[in-house]
C-alpha cells in the first residue's frame, strides 16, 4: 500500500507542474469579438458588479461589439480592480507587449498589470478621456521583470473613482505578442497530459460487500462507532426489520437536511457525508457490517491533502436502513419504513487550483450490497461521467464558493444533491 501513497505524491506534483520550452514567438490573442471565454476573479475583484463578457451596447470609434463590460456606481471614492482570467492563459512570455483596447463612460485612472507566480507585476497607468476609446501597448518589461515570464492573470482597474458616479469600462481586443509558442498547450492542457501521460490514479481492488478496508495510512486508525440500541433493544428491533441499521426520525431529518441542501457552507458541505455516516452507524444492529466511515472520511482528506487540493477522492455511501416513526401519538409504537441512501461526499472543503481531478475510487465507497451508481459531477454546466474506478477534470470559473451538482443514479432511478466547495 505504501506504493500506491507514493504514486500518488508523484501524481500531486505532476498536477500542478506544467512544462514549457523554448518555441518560436506569436501574438497570441486573448480576447476578441466576445468570442474567446474566460472570466474575472471573484475573490478579488472591487468592480460593483461582475464583467458582462460579451455585451453588446453599440458599436464605438475604433471599438465595435461585443466586448467586456464592467459598470456600476459606489457611495464612496476609491478603487475598482479586478484580474481577468482567459482560458489561453497561463502562457509564457518572452518579451513583447501587452495590447487592449479600453473606453470609459466617465473621465478617469485606468491602472493594467500582469500577474504571474511572483505575484502581481508593475501597474501601468494612463488618463482615459470620457466616451474615447484608446489603444495600449505596453511593453511586458515595463510590466514583470525577466526575460521568460508566466502569465496567468491580466489586472485592470479604475482608481480612485468618484463617489455616486456611475461608470462604464469598455475592454476589448486584448492580445500578448510574443508569446512562447510551445508553452501554451503544455500550459493549458497540464491536467489531462498529467492525467494521460505521467501517472493514474492509483486505483485499488476492493471487495465493496466486504467491511474491510486494507488501510492506507498506519497513523489513521478505526474510530467504532458505540450503537445507540443496548442488546435488548437490538434484539426487539430485529424481530420487526430485516434491515442491518435502524435509525430514529430526527437522525433522518439531519441526513435528508445535508442530502437536499440547496446552500451550504464549504465545511458543513464536506463534513456532511461523515455526519450523516456517522448516524446510520449509530443505528448498527450487528457489528462488522459496513467499513468504518471516520476511517474512509480521514484517509481520503490525508490523499487530498498529499496532492495539494488538486485531487479529490470521492466519498460514496449506497445502502439500505430502517427508519423508525412513531406509530401513535405517545410515541410508544414504531414503525420501521426501509429507506435506499445514495450520498456523495467530498474529501475537502476546499481546492486550490481551478481545475480539479476527481476520482470515484471504490475503497472510499460503503455499498454492503456491492453495486455503486454511476455519477454525474456538474459545475459551470459541465458534467463528468463517473462510473466505479473512473477519475476526470472538474473546472471551475472562478475563485470562491462553488456548488457541485451531483446526478445519482442508481437502479433506474435519479437522485440529485447539491455540494459546495471553495476554490482558492
Amino acid at each position: 500500500m505504501k506504493s500506491r501513497i507514493w504514486g500518488f505524491v508523484a501524481l500531486g506534483g505532476a498536477l500542478l507542474s506544467s512544462t514549457a520550452f523554448a518555441g518560436t514567438c506569436k501574438n497570441l490573442v486573448l480576447y476578441e469579438n466576445g468570442q474567446s471565454k474566460g472570466f474575472m476573479e471573484e475573490s478579488t475583484r472591487s468592480f460593483p458588479e461582475a464583467p458582462e463578457w460579451s455585451a453588446n451596447w453599440g458599436d464605438f470609434d475604433n471599438m465595435k461589439s461585443p466586448y467586456i463590460r464592467l459598470s456600476g456606481m459606489r457611495n464612496y471614492r476609491g478603487d475598482w480592480t479586478g484580474s481577468l482570467i482567459f482560458d489561453a492563459l497561463p502562457v509564457t512570455v518572452q518579451g513583447g507587449a501587452l495590447k487592449l483596447k479600453v473606453r470609459s463612460t466617465q473621465a478617469g485612472n485606468f491602472g493594467v498589470w500582469l500577474s504571474g507566480v511572483g505575484g502581481n507585476g508593475k501597474i501601468s497607468f494612463h488618463t482615459l478621456e470620457a466616451g474615447k476609446t484608446q489603444t495600449l501597448e505596453i511593453p511586458v518589461s515595463a510590466l514583470l521583470e525577466g526575460s521568460s515570464v508566466e502569465v496567468d492573470k491580466i489586472g485592470i482597474g479604475l482608481f480612485n473613482v468618484p463617489a455616486n458616479q456611475y461608470t462604464t469600462l469598455f475592454i476589448d481586443d486584448v492580445a500578448l505578442t510574443c508569446v512562447q509558442e510551445t508553452a501554451v498547450s503544455a500550459s493549458t492542457a497540464a491536467g489531462e497530459e498529467a492525467l494521460a501521460e505521467i501517472e493514474p490514479y492509483p486505483f485499488v481492488n476492493v471487495d465493496l460487500a466486504s467491511p474491510v478496508r486494507e488501510g492506507l495510512f498506519e497513523d489513521v486508525y478505526e474510530r467504532p462507532v458505540k450503537s445507540r440500541y443496548s442488546a435488548s433493544e437490538k434484539e426487539s428491533l430485529k424481530a420487526s426489520t430485516q434491515a442491518k441499521f435502524v435509525i430514529p426520525e430526527e437522525s433522518q431529518m439531519r441526513i435528508l437536511g445535508f442530502k437536499d441542501a440547496e446552500s451550504l457552507t464549504a465545511k458543513d458541505s464536506w463534513r456532511g457525508w461523515f455526519n450523516s455516516m456517522f448516524l446510520v452507524e449509530k443505528g448498527s444492529l450487528a457489528e462488522g457490517v459496513i467499513p468504518n466511515s471516520k476511517r474512509l472520511f480521514d484517509e481520503a482528506g490525508e490523499l487530498a491533502a498529499m496532492s495539494d487540493y488538486t485531487v479529490l477522492p470521492l466519498l460514496v455511501a449506497n445502502m439500505d436502513y430502517g427508519v423508525a416513526y412513531c406509530g401513535d401519538s405517545s410515541c410508544t409504537k414504531r414503525e420501521i419504513e426501509d429507506y435506499r441512501l445514495s450520498l456523495v461526499g467530498l474529501s475537502s472543503p476546499q481546492v486550490s487550483v481551478s481545475r480539479v481531478r476527481v476520482a470515484y475510487d471504490p475503497y472510499f465507497a460503503i455499498a454492503p450490497s456491492g453495486k455503486l451508481p454511476m455519477l454525474e459531477i456538474c459545475a459551470e454546466n459541465k458534467c463528468l461521467e463517473l462510473k466505479p474506478g473512473s477519475d476526470g477534470i472538474l473546472e471551475f470559473g472562478s475563485a470562491g464558493l462553488q456548488k457541485i451538482l451531483v446526478k445519482i443514479h442508481s437502479d433506474n432511478q435519479t437522485f440529485e444533491q447539491k455540494l459546495f466547495v471553495e476554490v482558492k
